[in-house]
């Protein structure tokens, strides 16, 4: 759990970083979009980023609730304007009641200077859900 804190405290770091002094938020091929919730049950980081020729996404989910809980496998729905993300199948949580999921797209399938604001998350487990709305930590206002 240290370690995916370190992560994303050097993420929102670089996020800061890119910022120019005129608010713009893409602006180099270092490019970072940052997504943040934290609800009751559930907290939850989308990443986006310019990979020169390419762009990266990561979605990581933290179950925040009772720890004493037998954690069922979860399945979840990431929307935005023009994207969705979903899991195929329950997919286990890992290490410290967590999971996460990468992909990697063709810079014309997703265009980081048109990007969302915010993100819907849906995630399931033993027939209950908890909704998320995602937004983006590093737009000012």
């Amino acid at each position: 759990m240290k370690k995916m804190h370190f992560i994303i405290i050097i993420i929102v770091i670089l996020v800061t970083g890119c910022k120019s002094g005129s608010g713009d938020i893409v602006t180099t091929k270092e490019n970072i979009l940052v997504y943040f919730s934290k609800g009751e049950t559930w907290a939850a980081t989308y990443t986006i980023f310019d990979g020169g020729e390419t762009t990266f996404d990561s979605l990581y989910i933290q179950h925040i609730g009772n720890r004493e809980e037998e954690q069922e496998p979860i399945e979840y729905i990431l929307e935005g304007e023009g994207i969705k993300k979903a899991s195929q199948y329950p997919l286990k949580l890992q290490g410290v009641r967590s999971i996460q999921i990468s992909s990697e797209y063709n810079k014309e399938l997703m265009n980081l200077e048109e990007h969302n604001k915010e993100f819907k998350l849906i995630i399931k487990q033993n027939e209950e859900s908890e909704k998320l709305t995602l937004r983006l930590i590093n737009e000012e206002g």
